[in-house]
């Protein structure tokens, strides 16, 4: 756990009035007079000294650029969705850099036991209702953190500028108290599909990352896991170069792979592999990598196969962890297309996962879909280390 004494480094108490927009402008108040309550979050090894890049997001608050981080199973480099957490604070957000910058986990903070739950529970809440939106979450997570006191009620000109325009919110109120209702147990006839989720204990939560920036910045929150993917390139694990090209018209020239931000046909700015066209009456086996941002192979780790039999209408896809690794969840996609249709193609809406499966192990999972025609599989999953991660 980090000392108190770094802690505060970061977080102390918030002891002057801000003039400048809340999370989107520079500013001279740094981090030690940002939070009225001292976190007690932990360092996460091989991410003591990140690079952060920030910008405006179109999907999330803040869209982050993560580099100089050593493979470790919690966060890895590349970009990945960022959300503020002291909504007083400003940052600056037009392609800025941080570097230098210490990465740390939440599990374990009871003080941040609701947030951990809202990014666990996320992508179920936007599943079951595709118009949350990305202001929706945030204003729920300045709702949530107990470290500056938030009312989404306030005056409209008091709110930070990205969640109101021409004299109103832009954002849903309703929403925003579903989601408050699913994360903290409070049950309403619209959270009723989420019974599971909510009467399931904190333990079973994700934890998330926060960004320290520097002594001069407001801190950030993402989601901390290690994500990973299926790739069907012809790539090594040595690799610098981006894997899963295409060329003019989105056709790959790396084997079957298409790396999200490259494919013009793709939508997913996050990186991560579409492969195909598979076709019928043939097997394939693909390296599973985890941490591999911006579909860099080298700065990741190999963390397993996928292996995919397509026979007489039905694929059978098995997730296989390597030695020393395990499958904390699994999301497949299997179409038609590149990725799924419409505006929201996160791993969170592929139409397979763990609940689904044919059979799940944490080193092994296996699905079945009856399918006809070329294919694409998108194939997600979140590791671990090690089993005792």
């Amino acid at each position: 756990m980090i000392t108190r004494g770094i802690i505060a480094s970061l977080f102390l108490i918030f002891a002057t009035v801000m003039t400048f927009s809340a999370c989107d402008v520079i500013s001279e108040k740094g981090l030690d007079e940002s939070l009225d309550k001292v976190p007690n979050v932990t360092a996460i090894k091989g991410a003591e000294n990140a690079s952060i890049t920030v910008n405006k997001g179109s999907n999330s608050f803040f869209s982050i650029d993560i580099d100089n981080v050593e493979w470790n199973t919690l966060i890895s480099n590349g970009e990945r969705e960022a959300y503020c957490i002291a909504w007083k604070d400003p940052i600056s957000s037009d392609n800025s850099i941080y570097d230098g910058i210490g990465v740390y986990s939440t599990a374990g903070d009871k003080q941040f036991a609701d947030v951990n739950r809202l990014f666990t529970m996320k992508n179920a809440l936007q599943k079951a209702d595709p118009e949350i939106t990305w202001r929706e979450i945030q204003v729920a997570v300045w709702s949530l953190v107990p470290f500056q006191e938030f009312d989404m009620n306030m005056p409209v000109d008091e709110l930070p500028s990205r969640v109101r325009s021409n004299g109103e919110v832009n954002f849903d109120k309703d929403k925003v108290q579903f989601i408050l209702d699913a994360v903290q147990n409070r049950s309403t006839a619209k959270t009723e599909e989420f019974s599971g989720l909510m009467n399931s204990g904190h333990d079973d939560d994700k934890p998330t990352c926060v960004i320290g920036t520097d002594e001069n910045t407001q801190t950030l929150i993402t989601e901390c896991d290690e994500t990973a993917f299926a790739y069907g390139g012809e790539l090594g694990p040595n690799s610098t170069e981006q894997a899963g090209q295409v060329d003019q018209n989105n056709n790959s020239i790396d084997g079957y792979a298409h790396c999200f931000p490259l494919d013009g046909e793709i939508s997913e700015n996050q990186w991560g592999w579409s492969n195909g066209k598979l076709s019928e009456g043939n097997s394939y086996t693909f390296p599973i990598y985890a941490g591999a941002g911006r579909c860099i192979l080298s700065s990741g780790q190999y963390a397993g196969d996928l292996e995919i039999d397509y026979q007489d209408g039905k694929v059978t896809v098995k997730y296989i962890a390597a030695p020393g690794s395990s499958f904390k969840e699994t999301h497949l996609y299997i179409g038609s297309n590149k990725m799924p249709t419409g505006s929201n193609t996160g791993y969170g809406n592929y139409p397979y996962n763990d609940s689904n499966a044919t059979s799940v192990t944490p080193t092994e999972v296996v699905h079945e879909v009856d399918i006809t025609g070329d294919i694409y599989i998108a194939a997600h999953s979140v590791v671990y280390g090690s089993l005792e991660d």
